[in-house]
């Protein structure tokens, strides 16, 4: 790890702070800015199961290799799994996808092919500086392995869904591990616990210059729309939603 550190208490830096959790909120909120998300209590239901699947993974790969067998994927995902049924369509669809999530993650942890190792990285803040950006960059690494091949490879678990919020995902990967590792990631896997699907983010389409024009791109639109968030006015979405549909097309 050459230029990665964790994230530091907050300071009085002038360098601008690029931060990952807020590119996805931010790319998410452009795709459906006219959808409200939330459920009671301010949080929609997705975000609550990613906070107990984010807890499930941790605990598992945080235990000894050799105790991951014992190990059992419901009690995992029950431990934060939310306890307000009304948070869900109905007590039926509750169940389901509990059921469902932890049925994946089992079959996650049994195929993972990382049975006897321990992450690099798991759930941890780190930061590093671009220079060609002229700004910070942090990211949350969910599970991070040495890759046999050599390089590293990332791994990311997720409710919903949502392309545009991986591909930002793989450009902001791709440019904090140059800086940060010195090289690209050797692999950048998305895993949706909801359909048990593992999802392969390939770089070999899009050069580091491509990459540092999106997240240069995305930074100036989080900026206009956080200058723009007490407007409510039309024009004003419609940037929102401009400034998006640019990203897919840069």
């Amino acid at each position: 790890m050459r230029n990665a550190r964790e994230l530091p208490a907050p300071s009085a830096e002038e360098t601008p702070l690029l931060q990952d959790h807020r590119l996805e909120r931010w790319l998410s909120s452009a795709r459906q800015p006219h959808t409200t998300r939330k459920s009671d209590g301010g949080y929609h239901w997705t975000q609550r199961v990613q906070y107990a699947v984010g807890h499930a993974v941790n605990r598992y790969y945080s235990a000894q290799p050799e105790l991951r067998s014992h190990a059992d994927a419901g009690e995992l995902v029950d431990y934060r799994w939310p306890r307000r049924i009304a948070y869900f369509d109905s007590e039926k669809r509750y169940w389901e996808l509990k059921d469902r999530v932890a049925r994946h993650l089992e079959s996650f942890f049994a195929s993972n092919g990382y049975e006897g190792y321990r992450p690099v990285m798991l759930y941890e803040r780190f930061e590093t500086h671009v220079p060609e950006l002229g700004m910070d960059l942090s990211m949350i690494f969910q599970a991070v392995w040495q890759s046999e091949g050599g390089g590293i490879h990332l791994q990311k678990f997720v409710v919903d869904v949502d392309p545009e919020v991986l591909d930002g995902y793989r450009h902001a990967a791709r440019v904090f591990c140059r800086h940060a590792f010195g090289s690209d990631p050797a692999k950048i896997e998305v895993y949706s616990v909801l359909e048990g699907e593992r999802i392969h983010l390939s770089l070999d389409d899009v050069s580091y210059e491509k990459s540092l024009d999106y997240l240069r791109l995305a930074h100036s639109g989080m900026e206009e729309t956080n200058a723009e968030q007490a407007c409510t006015c039309g024009r004003c979405k419609q940037d929102l939603t401009e400034s998006a549909a640019a990203l897919r097309l840069s």
